[in-house]
């Protein structure tokens, strides 16, 4: 397979630009215009062509389906070129900015420039990007082009370089998870349905709408106005904490507080969506109190009006389709991918029994005609892998008698000392909590919250305590994992290679650990700090912005994670062997096809065989799967 290293140079202005758009949304508009390409082969020619034409038949000269298309950050740019702009369906795609955030995003830095000063092969200059700005091509000078070829040739040549510094970090199986991720964006699967997101559109502003007018009709304020200005003036005073505290003084309900997140000695308004003592206002005695906090829900809650215009949008300019843009290794730190945009990681779930405006997200997203959508999810992966990796005796065994046994109702008959069949609904949902929640450290203050928000299970502190306690008395191995990963990073930070599991998967390493798939989990600069409020010492790592501290319950998380991630990109590359599909949206421990609808069952068939076996590097884990086969997204669950 060649290489072929390509660099994109177009139109941009102060008010057209990628910070002001996304990557679709440039490509695909009016305004856009091909500046030059500087295109390497393989055999070191390094040519630069200016203008559309010029470009387009360079381009058309290489063949696609046999070679590679390697750019800097290929996957947020030069691959929307490529694929909308030009039609290019290389045989892969490779991005050197996606190789690097695993390893340098929280030291060196992810542009070329820093990257190729980190590594000493080379020194960029914008100083030609800069000087051209909002100029069209027609517009430059042949002073211009000039400086401007050399600028897109250095990048060009730069890229290729540092490919050549990054490939030894990376096996064929991570390329192709680089490459599948960019397909995600340049051959959208998902057919939009734009009338059902319109009307959700409708009925979400209808809604809001309702709420603030019946609030202003409750003060007294609809007197004076058109509606437009009264439903705007209400907003100000939703939208604004300062405000909504005033309002909340005004109609003689107290303020309801809590400690600053920055400055815990310090006291904040609670008036979050996740603050209890708020959602608490939504049940007052005064409906006024309770009007104006449900008001105030609908005018901070923006985020399905943007998500569904953002669809809109991509689907208008992706013929219909969705585009899913997933950052590669965007949780640096595990290797999970991370939702740009739009985040189609965290589609709200739908519920049959319980309709809601926000099923028209997922149910939206439809198979084409004789397709079918095809999901597939790994049931409880990362708990799984928990409890496997330090060997929990009860959960292990039931699980390797029966695969698909339900953890959280034999966990229950444990804590109740009752017989499984004997456990209520109740009992199961408090366990189901329990085990998703606890296993990395949680304490019995955080968890009061959690109980509530993950399970609406209302919890005193005493009780939370007592849970807490009676967990860990229960998990005791886990428990044990923590205080293990507390003392790998000692030998993190000594550089001692030591293996941390009783099956010996994990090791210490000098930069972080060390995973069985030969990827690292990286604590760079990995140091003990002392904490200023208590005198303790801390671990941390990184600096600035990116500076994280660590515990052993943190790394025990980061660590389950990484290796859920692992199993599930095996997943999808056996799959892929054996298929020849890739799927048109990863979602952690869920994986989405479409496919022919006269062959999903038998696909199902084979996706769920691979998914409910044990990776080759552990055999000892079980695994299992559960899934379906719909016409909608939202329908196959």
């Amino acid at each position: 397979m060649h290489i072929i290293t390509v660099d994109f140079e177009t139109h941009y202005s102060t008010d057209y630009s990628l910070s002001k758009l996304s990557p679709l949304e440039y490509v695909r508009d009016a305004r856009f215009q091909i500046i030059s390409a500087s295109i390497r082969y393989p055999n070191g020619q390094c040519t630069t062509c200016f203008g559309e034409h010029d470009v387009r038949q360079a381009l058309a000269q290489v063949d696609w389906g046999c070679s590679a298309f390697l750019a800097h950050n290929g996957s947020g740019f030069d691959a929307y070129v490529a694929a909308y702009h030009f039609g290019i369906n290389p045989r892969l795609w490779m991005c050197t900015l996606a190789m690097a955030r695993p390893i340098f995003a929280k030291t060196v830095g992810l542009s070329l420039g820093k990257l190729v000063e980190h590594f000493g092969i080379g020194v960029k200059d914008n100083t030609a990007l800069v000087q051209t700005r909002g100029k069209r091509l027609e517009d430059f000078t042949a002073a211009e082009r000039a400086a401007m070829a050399a600028y897109n040739q250095a990048d060009t040549e730069q890229c290729w370089a540092l490919f050549g510094k990054l490939r030894p970090y990376y096996n064929i199986a991570e390329l192709w998870q680089i490459d599948t991720m960019v397909r995600m964006r340049t051959e959208p699967q998902f057919v939009v349905d734009q009338a059902m997101l319109e009307v959700a559109l409708s009925i979400e502003r209808g809604n809001k709408q309702k709420d603030i007018l019946h609030l202003a009709k409750l003060l007294g304020a609809t007197r004076e106005g058109s509606t437009e200005d009264i439903e705007e003036r209400v907003r100000q005073h939703l939208a604004s904490a300062p405000k909504f505290s005033a309002l909340l003084q005004q109609l003689g309900e107290p303020v309801p507080m809590k400690p600053s997140p920055t400055n815990p000695d310090k006291q904040v308004p609670a008036l979050a969506k996740t603050d209890q003592a708020f959602t608490d206002l939504l049940e007052s005695s005064n409906p006024v109190v309770a009007a104006a906090a449900r008001a105030r829900l609908a005018v901070k809650s923006t985020l399905l009006e943007t998500r569904i215009g953002k669809f809109l949008t991509a689907a208008r300019l992706a013929d219909g389709r969705l585009p899913v843009p997933l950052r590669y290794c965007g949780a640096d730190t595990t290797g999970r991918p991370s939702g740009e945009e739009y985040n189609c990681l965290n589609l709200p779930r739908v519920s049959p029994d319980k309709p809601k405006v926000t099923d028209a997200l997922r149910n939206s997203l439809m198979a084409p005609p004789g397709k079918a959508v095809m999901v597939a999810d790994s049931s409880g992966i990362e708990m799984r892998v928990n409890h496997f990796l330090w060997q929990v005796p009860y959960s292990t065994a039931l699980w390797t008698a029966d695969p698909e046994a339900d953890l959280y109702r034999a966990s229950a008959a444990i804590k109740y000392n009752i017989r499984p069949e004997d456990v209520s609904k109740a009992q199961r949902q408090g366990a189901k909590v329990e085990l998703l929640a606890l296993g990395y450290g949680m304490g019995a203050a955080k968890y009061v919250d959690t109980a509530r928000l993950m399970g609406g299970i209302t919890l005193s502190p005493e009780q939370a305590q007592t849970d807490v306690y009676d967990w860990r008395n229960r998990h005791g191995p886990i428990v044990a994992g923590w205080k293990m990963l507390d003392k790998a990073l000692t030998w993190i930070a000594r550089g001692k290679r030591v293996a941390l599991d009783p099956g010996g998967l994990i090791h210490t390493h000098p930069e972080g650990l060390l995973l069985p798939s030969g990827r690292l989990i990286r604590y760079p600069d990995l140091r003990q700090e002392t904490d200023e409020a208590t005198g303790k010492a801390q671990w941390a790592y990184a600096h600035g912005r990116h500076k994280a501290y660590l515990y052993g319950g943190k790394s025990v998380e980061n660590l389950c994670q990484a290796l859920a991630r692992d199993i599930m990109s095996d997943y999808m590359l056996q799959f892929y062997r054996q298929t020849g599909l890739r799927p048109c949206l990863y979602v952690y421990d869920e994986l989405v096809y479409v496919v022919d609808q006269d062959q999903a069952p038998q696909l199902l068939n084979t996706l769920q065989t691979i998914m409910r076996t044990p990776p080759k590097w552990w055999p000892q884990l079980r695994t299992w799967s559960e899934g379906d086969i719909a016409q909608r997204y939202g329908h196959a669950k």
